[in-house]
């Protein structure tokens, strides 16, 4: 991270500190507060001072009669308590004095690898809070980022390593995926439970049990896997899927803080890709033919129309889109952001 970046959205701070100062990390049944990462995909999109206060003022009414977040025990070793919601206000203590003393490119290189194995955590929000946080440049959102997924920690089971399996392509590997995962669905009410669910499958057992070869890099995983979700959601416009594009975003932005060396990359690779046919699996997807091209879609237009959307998800995922379409150059990011708007 360049240092000059930390305090560069000078417009976005003051909304992340109203945020901070008066609302809680989420709200209902582990609903995920959507306003710090909307307000940062908003100030990203454009949106001017009035449309920030008009967005926040209507997003908030869903924290009433909640109470604010309150100072709390500092926990000692914050690894003892990740998964313990009780511990959040405590945690952001935590991370707020880690991050006075070691600043944010020594503690990110600390925490992201024991964050990581707990990426599905809360349908992958507390790893897209946080690199919202990391882009928004703003020291408390970052800790309160960091304790959010900390707190909301949970693990997936990791499949059996199957051993003599033909190995897939990626594109056989997918098709799998796609055809299979049909046969099966959940009624748990959230994505994480679904997904918890998926796990028990044989299934997952195998598609996220090492039958696609891991690929060079955690980067280069990322992109091939980045490149399916797109497809997954533009034949679909599924509400998980678009949590894998916005997963899969936060992952690439985050990536260069996590260790280099090459076992640690292969089972960084390992936890996404169990992620990855979880989250599938769980999106109960109905694939449908792709919607027929709007030729004249540009993200001018695209990030104009987000910013006047009352829809927090839609704003995240135009963000997402035109972020991944700046990285990898994919025209079919227009497309899916314009299906996001509809």
């Amino acid at each position: 991270m360049h240092h000059a970046e930390i305090n560069s959205n000078s417009a976005l701070a003051p909304w992340l500190e109203l945020n901070l100062q008066q609302f809680p990390p989420d709200y209902g049944d582990q609903l995920s507060s959507h306003l710090p990462m909307a307000l940062h995909a908003l100030h990203s999109l454009g949106a001017d001072e009035p449309r920030m206060r008009a967005f926040f003022d209507r997003y908030t009414r869903r924290f009433e009669g909640m109470p604010a977040p309150t100072s709390a025990l500092v926990p000692k070793d914050w690894l003892a308590v990740r998964g313990d919601f009780s511990a959040y206000s405590g945690l952001r203590c935590f991370f707020e004095r880690a991050l006075a003393e070691q600043g944010a490119d020594a503690l990110l290189r600390r925490a992201l690898p024991e964050l990581l194995p707990g990426v599905s955590a809360v349908a992958f929000h507390g790893l897209i809070r946080l690199a919202h946080a990391v882009q928004g440049g703003h020291q408390g959102e970052l800790a309160a980022a960091l304790a959010y997924w900390a707190s909301r920690w949970q693990l997936l089971p990791a499949p059996p390593q199957l051993s003599g399996v033909s190995s897939l392509s990626l594109g056989e590997w997918s098709a799998r995926l796609v055809s299979e995962a049909t046969g099966w669905r959940s009624d748990a009410p959230l994505i994480f439970l679904r997904m918890m669910e998926a796990s028990a499958r044989p299934l997952y057992a195998e598609l996220a049990g090492g039958v696609l070869p891991a690929a060079p890099s955690l980067q280069l995983r990322v992109s091939e896997l980045a490149g399916l979700a797109l497809d997954y959601y533009l034949h679909s416009g599924n509400f998980t899927v678009l949590h894998m594009i916005t997963g899969l975003r936060s992952m690439r932005v985050l990536a260069p803080w996590l260790p280099n060396d090459a076992a640690f990359q292969a089972q960084a690779q390992q936890i996404l890709m169990q992620a990855f046919v979880a989250a599938y699996m769980a999106g109960r997807v109905q694939r449908r033919d792709l919607p027929s091209p709007e030729p004249t879609l540009n993200w001018l237009d695209l990030a104009a129309a987000a910013t006047r959307a009352e829809d927090d998800h839609a704003i995240k995922l135009v963000h997402a889109c035109r972020d991944e379409w700046a990285f990898y150059g994919d025209s079919r990011y227009l497309q899916a952001a314009a299906m996001a708007l509809r």
